[in-house]
C-alpha cells in the first residue's frame, strides 16, 4: 500500500496470514471501524506494536478484544536513535494501572522528568520528559541553536509532558506544544481526550484550546460521533462531569464527520487548532 487503507489491511492480515502488525493508534482505529470487521480477521496475528501518538484506553481495550493477541507499546524518537521505551505484553492488563503507560526505558537507557528550569522533579511530578540513550543524535545538521535546546549534557528532551512512577514506568500526558492554559493550569488534551472515548456515543474526539479573554484559554472538543449516536453537548458534560477536574471541562463542543490526519495516521491538530487564533497569541507554560 502506497497509503494506509483499513480495508486493505485487514484484508492483507487475513488473506496473507499476518502474524505481527506494527501501527500506530490511527490504523487499529480505522480498522475496528471498518463495516463487517470481527475477531476471525486477526486470527493469525501473534503480536500488534504500537505507538507514535496517545492511546486512549477504550481504544486499547477494544483493540485487545478483538485482535486477540499480544501487545506491545514503543516510545522514542528519531534524535533518541528511534525507540528506547518498551511496554510489554504482560503490563497490557484491561483496568490495570499500566494501561496508559508508555512503559519503562530499554537497559542502558536515562530518564528523568524536569521543570521549566531544568531541575529534576520527583516520582508522579509533570514535567518533560527526557532520554538518555547510547544511540542518540549528534546534532540537526546546520542547526546548533536547535541541538543546544534538544541535547543537553547527553539528554535528548523529548517535548512530551510527562511523568515517571515510582517503579519507573513512564506515563506521556501530551505534547507540551499542545497543553491548554486555563486559568494558569495547564490542561493536557489527550486526558480529556481518554475519557470522552469512554463515552459510547462518542468514536473519536479531538481536544484544542480556543483564546477567553478571563481565563486566558477554554477548552473546546471536536467530537465524531459513533455509528447511529448523536450525543448532546450536554450528554457530554454531564458524562465528564464526575471524571475531570471543573477547570478541564470542555466549554464548547462541535460535532464532525472525521479527524484530520497525515499520510502515516497522526492528528493534524494545528489545523482545528489554528482557526481560533488567527488573530491571538498562545501563552502555554
Amino acid at each position: 500500500m502506497r497509503a494506509f487503507a483499513a480495508r486493505q489491511a485487514v484484508d492483507l492480515i487475513r488473506d496473507l496470514g499476518i502474524t505481527t502488525a506494527c501501527v500506530v493508534p490511527a490504523m487499529l482505529r480505522m480498522m475496528l471501524t471498518e463495516p463487517r470487521v470481527s475477531a476471525k480477521d486477526f486470527t493469525t496475528l501473534r503480536k500488534t506494536v504500537y505507538g507514535g501518538s496517545p492511546i486512549s484506553e477504550a481504544l486499547l481495550e477494544e483493540s485487545l478484544a478483538v485482535l486477540d493477541c499480544e501487545f506491545a507499546q514503543i516510545y522514542g524518537l528519531t534524535e533518541t536513535g528511534n525507540t528506547a521505551v518498551c511496554l510489554p505484553p504482560a503490563a497490557h492488563v484491561p483496568g490495570g494501572s499500566l494501561m496508559q503507560a508508555a512503559g519503562r526505558p530499554y537497559p542502558g537507557v536515562g530518564s528523568k522528568v524536569i521543570d521549566g528550569e531544568g531541575r529534576e522533579l520527583p516520582p508522579g511530578a509533570v514535567g518533560e520528559v527526557c532520554l538518555a540513550t547510547p544511540a542518540h543524535m549528534v546534532e540537526y545538521w546546520g542547526l546548533p541553536g536547535k541541538t543546544a535546546e534538544t541535547l543537553v549534557d547527553g539528554w535528548i528532551h523529548t517535548g512530551d509532558a510527562g511523568y515517571i512512577d515510582e517503579d519507573g514506568y513512564i506515563f506521556i500526558r501530551d505534547r507540551i506544544k499542545d497543553a491548554i492554559l486555563v486559568a494558569g493550569e495547564n490542561v493536557y488534551p489527550a486526558e480529556i481526550e481518554n475519557v470522552l472515548e469512554h463515552h459510547p456515543g462518542v468514536a473519536e474526539a479531538v481536544v484544542v484550546g480556543a483564546p477567553d479573554e478571563r481565563w486566558g484559554e477554554y477548552v473546546h472538543a471536536f467530537v465524531v460521533p459513533a455509528p447511529g449516536q448523536r450525543p448532546s453537548p450536554r450528554d457530554l458534560h454531564t458524562f465528564l462531569v464526575p471524571r475531570l477536574a471543573s477547570f478541564k471541562l470542555p466549554a464548547r463542543y462541535e460535532f464532525i464527520e472525521s479527524v484530520p490526519r497525515n499520510p502515516s495516521g497522526k492528528i493534524l491538530r494545528r489545523e482545528l487548532r489554528d482557526r481560533f487564533w488567527d488573530d491571538s497569541a498562545r501563552k502555554v507554560n
